[in-house]
């Protein structure tokens, strides 16, 4: 007996909503993302791309610009693209760069990528106050203060290597100092103000050195010391 049978390619989808989807609604059953590509009526078949090239909608300013390359997420409570993976699902990879006043970015969808493969996913510890931030691999770090406090980044130690930077807990500003800048600005330090301020960083290659790169902000104060 077979153990399997073919049913599709997998581009697209069958789908029955069980209430009416417009053309051009994302719309997410577990960590599969999909894009109704027509209108589907509620109760009526229908399907979900899976695949393509999309322009979704994002924030506009704030720093939302998206570099082309950065995975993106699909932030399903404010129905935009986001560069920040926390609590949302991975959409594909930004194939147009995106700046900051754009109110859209196109993106590859993948959506069957594994959530596990999500380099930010890994998690690494808030050294505290005054203490180094590891650079050893990619991840998200929640930062936590009892005040004002402080920490350090070290230049990337690999080119493409992702790091998230955000405030878990309010106690104070957390001032974080790069040993590389951060923008073309030559900015140098990344202040998270309050609870959910997050900075998304990416390593590139400048020159013959490796240096962060800012992909999105979402609240943080950047500056020059």
């Amino acid at each position: 007996m077979a153990t399997a049978t073919y049913v599709q390619d997998g581009e697209a989808i069958d789908y029955t909503p069980l209430a009416a989807v417009a053309a051009g609604d994302v719309v997410v059953q577990g960590d599969l993302v999909g894009v109704a590509r027509t209108p589907i009526a509620a109760n009526a078949l229908g399907s979900l791309a899976l695949e393509g090239v999309f322009d979704f909608a994002k924030a506009a300013g704030g720093g939302s610009a998206i570099a082309a390359g950065v995975t993106v997420y699909w932030d399903g409570a404010n129905k935009v693209a986001t560069a920040t993976s926390v609590g949302n699902k991975q959409l594909g990879k930004v194939v147009r760069a995106s700046a900051d006043a754009d109110a859209t970015v196109r993106v590859k969808l993948d959506s069957m990528a594994a959530a596990a493969n999500n380099p930010l996913t890994a998690a690494i510890a808030d050294p505290g106050n005054a203490g180094a931030i590891p650079v050893t691999a990619s991840g998200h770090c929640e930062i936590v203060t009892a005040g004002a406090e402080t920490r350090t980044l070290a230049a990337p130690t690999f080119n493409g290597q992702e790091l998230l930077l955000s405030m878990k807990t309010d106690g104070g500003d957390a001032v974080i100092t790069c040993a590389t800048t951060v923008n073309q600005t030559g900015n140098n330090t990344i202040t998270l103000n309050d609870a959910g301020d997050a900075v998304r960083l990416v390593a590139k290659q400048n020159g013959a050195n490796l240096r962060w790169s800012v992909v999105s902000n979402d609240g943080a104060t950047l500056a020059t010391v």
